[in-house]
């Protein structure tokens, strides 16, 4: 399973507890498409993603070859 670390605002943390306290579904849908979509990393983006192009990974004649 991935997990995901994601740093929320001042003003998120608000937002948050404001829609916690009010039971506000479409404001949590709205919350999550909003401020915590956008900072989940799309697959091969992470650092340590290994789909990324890693050399070490990769055999060596998929490797592209830099020599001219």
């Amino acid at each position: 399973m991935s997990r995901v670390v994601i740093t929320l605002e001042e003003r998120d943390l608000l937002d948050l507890q404001e829609i916690l306290i009010d039971g506000d579904q479409a404001a949590a849908l709205a919350f999550l498409k909003a401020r915590v979509a956008p900072a989940i990393p799309s697959k091969g983006t992470a650092n340590c993603d290994s789909s990324r192009c890693n050399p070490y990974l990769l055999r060596p004649e998929k490797l592209k070859k830099t020599d001219s």
